[in-house]
């Protein structure tokens, strides 16, 4: 499979005038997606594996190095010096880091599932006729605000009825 840079943002991206597309798309890119996420939880393993390594080396290492001084030890003296050996440390580091970019594929394999079910949504809006142009009562190329403009203007004018004599005499 071609590496490809994770671009989460620009892939869970949805073109609603591209539909056929995304759809289309989406299955291939929730398989990268879900097979980036089965390399890093492997990755994780080696690196997990790797880990006890160091350590039991690093531990065989430190109890030989006490026996050669004749230096009486404990286990949690040698625990306490397996987890200062840099060798640990660095492999603790890599471990930590894999699990993080192991948690960030994993939480993009989630949002492709949302992406899927936002697609399946706005295939029904379109269906619907959700995205369509709004049609009016009015002429034909007359855009809604200009009908309801003169929609408006009608009802005020309705409204203003000619004052009636009783009116003007109120007003003197």
């Amino acid at each position: 499979m071609k590496e490809r840079k994770l671009d989460f943002e620009k892939d869970l991206g949805i073109d609603k005038y591209k539909l056929d597309e995304e759809c289309l798309s989406h299955p291939v890119l929730y398989y990268h997606y879900s097979e980036m996420a089965v390399n890093a939880k492997n990755e994780v393993g080696v690196l997990a594996d790797n880990l006890k390594l160091k350590m039991s080396e690093a531990n065989v290492e430190i109890r030989n190095r006490f026996a050669k001084k004749e230096i009486k030890f404990t286990e949690a003296v040698i625990s306490a010096e397996v987890e200062k050996d840099a060798s640990v440390i660095e492999a603790r580091e890599e471990l930590r880091e894999a699990e993080l970019n192991y948690a960030r594929i994993h939480a993009g394999v989630a949002a492709f599932e949302h992406r899927k079910s936002q697609l399946d949504n706005i295939v029904r809006l379109y269906i619907a006729g959700y995205f369509s142009t709004p049609s009016g009562s009015g002429k034909p190329k007359e855009s809604i605000n200009e009908q309801a403009a003169r929609d408006a203007k009608r009802s005020l004018n309705k409204g203003k009825a000619k004052p009636s004599v009783d009116d003007e005499e109120d007003d003197e």
